[in-house]
């Protein structure tokens, strides 16, 4: 992988922890994190990107699925504007740098 490649993902990697840091404590937040840990590695090993990046996407839409089925509405306002800001870095920055890299996402 290129090295412009390689910063690109990575760049996309530290936007999505960025704002999935801003979410609150929980177990599915805490999965988003560790995913997004798992994908760093994953990437500066070059070794097991595509999976993931899946695992990734997975606890993303699990926590959708928890926030529209799961909490008070009032707790999903709340994080809205985090997860708007998650799920935008995931599709604006990080599919296309894996994908300029290379990886089936």
């Amino acid at each position: 992988m290129p090295h412009e490649d390689l910063e690109g993902v990575l760049s996309g990697i530290q936007a999505i922890e960025k704002f999935a840091g801003r979410l609150p404590e929980g177990d599915v937040e805490g999965h988003i994190r560790r995913s997004a840990h798992e994908l760093t590695v994953a990437v500066e090993q070059r070794c097991g990107v595509e999976t993931a990046g899946e695992r990734l996407m997975q606890a993303v839409r699990q926590l959708d699925e928890h926030n529209t089925t799961g909490r008070l509405r009032r707790d999903f306002e709340h994080e809205a504007p985090s997860m708007a800001r998650l799920l935008e870095a995931i599709q604006e920055q990080l599919v296309p740098a894996l994908k300029r890299a290379g990886y089936q996402v």
